[in-house]
C-alpha cells in the first residue's frame, strides 16, 4: 500500500491530468443517474434485492443466471449454499490481509537493505503463523484440485515476502522525500463503510478496500493472473456511492487498483513479481459504463424467469457455481466444463 502513496505523489494526476475530471456530469448525488421508477419500486417492495458493487461489476456467469437466483423476482433462497472455494479466491483473501498487515507495521529500523530484509522476514513469519488455517486451506485446494486456475501456495508466500520488503523500502523512501501537501499514510481509510440511498441501486453498506476522501480517491485490491477491465468498475461504483451519501462538494475523481499477481502464467520459469498500481480518472465514460452494467443487471433480475444457461463454450465458471446442481437437475450437463 506504500506503493500507492509513492506513485500518487510522483505522478500527481490531480495536477497533471486534471483535464480528465473537468465537468463530470454523472455524479452520485444527481437524480439523473438514479434507477428508473420500475426498478426503484421493485426494490422498495422487496420484489428484487439491491445489488452490491461487486454484483454489478463482477460478471461470473455470462447470462447473469447466478445473479438472478440470488437477487431476482423468483430467487431460490438458500439453495446451493455458497460458491465453491477456489484457490484464486482464497489467495485473494490472503493477499488482502497481508497488505493490511504491512500497512499497519510501525517497526523502526535502520535505513539499510539488510535491515529491511530482516524486518520483512519477521513480518512474513508472523503473518504465516497468524494465518496458518487459511494458508493450509490453500495448500489443500492446490493438492486436490483439477482446476486450471490453481496456483502454487509456497510461491505465493515467497511473492508476498518480497513484496512486503519492497513496501517497507517505499515507506522509508516516502519518509525521506514527503512534502507538506503530499498524500500520506494517515490519509488512507481502510474498509470505510459507505451508505448510499437505495435509489442509486447500490446496496448499503458499500465497503471499498480503501478510500482517501481528502484526495478524492477510492481504491480496490485485486488479484489474479492478469489485470481485467472490469476491475475499474468497482472503483466507479464506490465513487458514485460515496458521492451519493455525502452530497455535492465530496467528489471522488480518481480510482486506484492495487493489483497483485497471485498465479504465474509462465510454464518454464517462476519470475518474482510485485504489486502493480493502476491510477485512473473516474470520468463520465467509466461512469456511463457502470450505470449501463447496473441497469442491465437490474433488468435481468426484474424478469419473471431466469436467463438461459450460457453457451457451452462460455461455461467456464459452472463447476464452481453454487447453482450448478440446480441447473443440472433441469437436465443440463455442466460438469465437464471448466475443468
Amino acid at each position: 500500500m506504500f506503493q500507492v502513496v509513492i506513485m500518487w505523489n510522483l505522478s500527481r494526476p490531480n495536477e497533471e491530468m486534471k483535464d480528465n475530471i473537468q465537468d463530470i456530469k454523472f455524479r452520485g448525488y444527481k437524480a439523473d443517474i438514479f434507477l428508473t421508477g420500475e426498478f426503484a419500486v421493485k426494490l422498495s417492495t422487496n420484489e428484487i434485492r439491491p445489488l452490491s458493487v461487486s454484483n454489478i461489476s463482477d460478471k461470473y456467469c455470462p447470462t447473469r443466471r447466478d445473479l438472478y437466483f440470488v437477487k431476482g423476482i423468483n430467487r431460490l433462497g438458500n439453495i446451493g449454499n455458497k460458491d465453491k472455494i477456489t484457490w484464486g479466491r482464497k489467495a485473494g483473501n490472503i493477499v488482502e490481509n497481508y497488505v493490511e498487515r504491512i500497512l499497519g507495521n510501525n517497526t523502526e529500523h535502520d535505513p539499510s537493505y539488510s535491515s529491511l530484509i530482516k524486518i520483512g522476514r519477521g513480518l512474513n513469519t508472523n503473518f504465516e503463523n497468524s494465518h496458518e488455517k487459511g494458508i493450509n486451506c490453500l495448500r489443500k485446494i492446490e493438492k486436490g484440485a483439477k482446476e486450471v486456475e490453481t496456483g502454487n501456495t509456497d510461491w505465493l508466500l515467497k511473492l508476498l515476502d518480497n513484496n512486503g520488503r519492497a513496501e517497507l523500502g517505499l515507506k522509508l523512501l516516502h519518509s525521506s522525500v514527503k512534502e507538506e501537501k503530499s498524500l500520506d499514510l494517515n490519509h488512507i481509510k481502510i474498509h470505510q463503510k459507505i451508505k448510499p440511498n437505495f435509489q442509486i441501486g447500490i446496496s448499503s453498506p458499500a465497503t471499498p478496500d480503501f478510500i482517501i476522501p481528502d484526495f478524492g480517491i477510492v481504491g480496490d485490491i485485486k488479484t489474479g493472473t492478469e489485470f481485467r477491465d472490469h476491475f475499474l468498475l468497482t472503483c466507479v461504483g464506490y465513487a458514485l456511492a460515496y458521492e451519493n451519501q455525502h452530497g455535492e462538494g465530496n467528489n471522488i475523481n480518481w480510482g486506484i487498483i492495487y493489483f497483485f499477481p497471485t498465479r504465474n502464467p509462465a510454464v518454464y520459469v517462476k519470475p518474482l513479481t510485485f504489486a502493480q498500481i493502476y491510477i485512473f480518472p473516474i470520468d463520465d465514460n467509466l461512469r456511463r459504463w457502470f450505470i449501463d452494467f447496473r441497469d442491465e443487471a437490474y433488468n435481468t433480475i426484474s424478469k419473471p424467469e431466469p436467463p438461459e444457461v450460457p453457451l457451452k463454450e462460455e461455461r467456464t465458471h459452472c463447476p464452481y457455481c453454487r447453482f450448478k446442481n440446480y441447473c443440472e437437475e433441469e437436465g443440463l450437463e455442466l460438469s465437464n466444463y471448466g475443468q
